[in-house]
């Protein structure tokens, strides 16, 4: 592999690692009386507000930095910005390790704000995927990206869970321990691939402006509707389901730890090994129609789950179906666009996924407080409806699959 790409793809394994640490631990710090991190007297709508702003600023901040680092990257290169970036993430986890100990919400919710600059350099990231890659390439190594995702998701709500036991700082000491070693790697060992620079001028309400093209993009905007609709459904679920999981099957954190590590375990395995023949042999359009469509069902079918060994079988069904997702959408919105534009193109995308990402969060928090069954049934809505408009724009090319 080269070493470029695989530095590229810890990258994105810090990223996402960072994201997946905190599904055990912000559930059970805000929903457990006997912790100090909200009064005892809190209502359990609040409690799932201040879940769903912890979960929403992140994403939030990102719609905004995503976009700005890949315009920078575009005019300045990727290594440098990369590597301020991840000085940035690392800032980020050591602010949370002073908020667990503190018991402080605010100081949490300062360092979500941090991480959400920091970790915006994933429009750096696709764009250097993309400069490294030949177009036939592309779907290979997005699908690498992919696994570095699942392969984070693995190992992020594992860690979180599992080192909470000893303390709920300990997760994000960890983390920017490593954060720590992927900045050393990458000075040492990333080369430039930007080349063709360009001098696109800084807009801080860039993220704001990229939404707003988004739609305007005839041969694109489909795809970036439905990747709106995923990215909304997919975070409805994941942010809230563990409180469905707290009340229905008492989960601790180290078992939510181990079921979002299981839903990441698969989606590195079939992003990695076992997605490969359907890439060479479907369409990037027909990939993401049936990821969405299998990945509604799955959700769906939770709430009627009379014991948790259920949870096994949706794993491995939910897991497989979105790996086809995001090396999808993101191939499609790549190949749409030229090679000195590749930042703000992927920016535009990543600007309408952190957008789905912070309005889910925000949206859910106090409904989801009061009925936690609600991020099972409006995570299946979006990704069914994510699948009936591919099904309306690409039928054509849908039909072909059989």
């Amino acid at each position: 592999m080269n070493p470029s790409l695989f530095v590229l793809l810890f990258v994105t394994f810090i990223d996402f690692m960072g994201m997946g640490l905190i599904y055990p631990i912000f559930s059970v710090l805000l929903f457990d009386p006997s912790l100090t991190i909200l009064p005892s007297n809190t209502t359990q709508e609040m409690r799932g507000f201040w879940l769903g702003l912890l979960f929403a600023l992140m994403p939030l901040i990102q719609l905004f930095s995503s976009p700005i680092w890949g315009t920078i990257s575009d005019n300045k290169g990727r290594k440098n910005p990369l590597l301020i970036s991840l000085s940035i993430t690392m800032l980020g986890h050591v602010i949370s390790i002073f908020g667990v100990f503190f018991s402080s919400i605010s100081i949490l919710l300062f360092s979500r704000v941090i991480l959400g600059i920091g970790c915006g350099n994933i429009s750096i990231v696709q764009a250097s995927i993309a400069d490294l890659s030949t177009p036939e390439e592309k779907a290979k190594n997005f699908s690498l990206y992919s696994m570095a995702i699942g392969a984070a998701f693995t190992l992020g709500p594992f860690i979180g869970g599992f080192f909470s036991t000893w303390g709920f700082s300990l997760p994000f000491f960890f983390a920017s321990l490593i954060t720590a070693i992927n900045l050393i790697l990458a000075k040492g060992i990333l080369k430039e691939t930007q080349h063709s620079r360009s001098e696109k001028k800084l807009n801080c309400a860039l993220g704001l402006k990229n939404l707003k093209k988004a739609f305007h993009i005839k041969n694109i905007r489909a795809i970036l509707l439905c990747a709106f609709l995923t990215g909304f459904g997919w975070s409805f679920f994941m942010d809230f389901a563990p409180i469905y999981l707290i009340q229905h099957f008492q989960f601790s954190s180290a078992k939510i730890g181990i079921f979002y590590g299981a839903i990441g375990g698969f989606y590195a395995l079939s992003a990695g090994i076992l997605i490969r023949p359907l890439l060479s042999r479907l369409k990037p359009e027909t990939l993401f129609f049936v990821g969405c469509f299998f990945a509604a069902l799955c959700i769906f079918t939770v709430p009627f789950y009379p014991s948790p060994v259920w949870l096994f079988p949706f794993v491995i069904v939910f897991s497989y179906s979105d790996t086809l997702i995001t090396p999808a959408a993101t191939t499609i919105v790549s190949n749409s666009a030229s090679a000195d534009i590749q930042g703000e193109a992927l920016g535009v995308l990543g600007s309408v996924n952190t957008a789905s990402y912070a309005l889910s969060a925000l949206l859910a928090g106090t409904f989801i407080g009061l009925n936690a069954s609600l991020s099972m049934w409006v995570g299946g809505s979006s990704f069914m409806i994510a699948a009936l408009i591919l099904l309306g724009v690409f039928r054509k090319q849908l039909i072909k699959l059989y």
